[in-house]
């Protein structure tokens, strides 16, 4: 009989608990793709929701394949409302434990140098879907009374960035929705957690047009999947925690100031 401490047994609960099915989306690349699998490498059945059909095919495949789970492909770009109905259709008679909101991208540069389409995009992905898809796939989880939801949110979102204003701003709003929400669940059951990486080796800094070397992804999405159940907000990096907890301590108008020189820092992609 396995002891309560194995990594066999932990697995085994939290397959349990959040399980049998999760839905990540932006999973063809970075922390979405690598929720998806550390997911499947726990036991979990997955349907995987981005816009490039042939990687998340050829993700689904190796899932399958290397896990013997189920994953199911839902082709769909985010920045359309109606995308979620798609995600949400996909979900029809699989048992959901578990929302992964990982799809999100910046825009770099003054308010002004993008069209105000590109920043109503960015707010459909990385605000509007999470919580549309928190909102259609909540009663479910509620209902269950065990599951949970990951938003990734950013250390963007403790302080304001000018340079990446809409960007931050988006991402203060999924840290704030993120607490509120494990705050009203938890008592039924339902773990919210907010992750909150600083940068991190992923495609984000080509989509964003900056150059910026981070953590690995893998223990970013490690330690959230850890943190799930007991924290409500986890911030990955000792020196990404530091910075968390000095931009409480500033006036704001400091807090700015410091978001200017974070953005600043990071050179323009060639």
């Amino acid at each position: 009989m396995l002891a309560a401490h194995t990594p066999e047994v932990a697995m085994k609960s939290f397959a349990h608990r959040y399980g049998p099915w999760a839905v990540v989306t932006g999973a063809s690349s970075g922390i979405g793709e690598q929720f998806a699998r550390q997911l499947a490498a726990r036991g979990l059945h997955l349907i995987v929701v981005a816009r490039r059909r042939a990687r998340l095919d050829a993700l689904a495949d190796e899932l399958r394949r290397d896990h013997g789970v189920e994953a199911v492909s839902v082709v769909a770009d985010l920045s359309a409302a109606e995308a979620v109905d798609s995600v949400v259709g996909a979900t029809t008679g699989r048992d959901v434990g578990l929302l992964v909101n990982g799809a999100g991208f910046a825009l770099t540069g003054d308010l002004l140098h993008h069209p105000l389409d590109a920043h109503f995009k960015l707010l459909d992905v990385n605000t509007r879907a999470p919580l549309m898809l928190a909102h259609r796939l909540g009663p479910g989880l509620l209902s269950r009374g065990c599951g949970g939801v990951i938003n990734v949110a950013s250390l963007a979102g403790f302080l304001p960035m000018p340079g990446w204003a809409n960007y931050a701003a988006s991402k203060a709003y999924l840290l704030s929705l993120s607490e509120a929400l494990a705050y009203e669940w938890r008592a039924r059951g339902v773990d919210v957690l907010a992750l909150c990486p600083g940068a991190t080796a992923t495609e984000f800094a080509n989509v964003a047009g900056i150059e910026h070397a981070g953590m690995a992804v893998e223990p970013v999405v490690a330690e959230a999947l850890a943190a799930l159940g007991r924290r409500d907000v986890v911030v990955t990096g000792g020196r990404n925690r530091l910075v968390a907890a000095l931009t409480r301590l500033l006036p704001r108008r400091r807090r700015t100031a410091v978001g200017a020189k974070v953005v600043a820092s990071m050179r323009p992609a060639a």
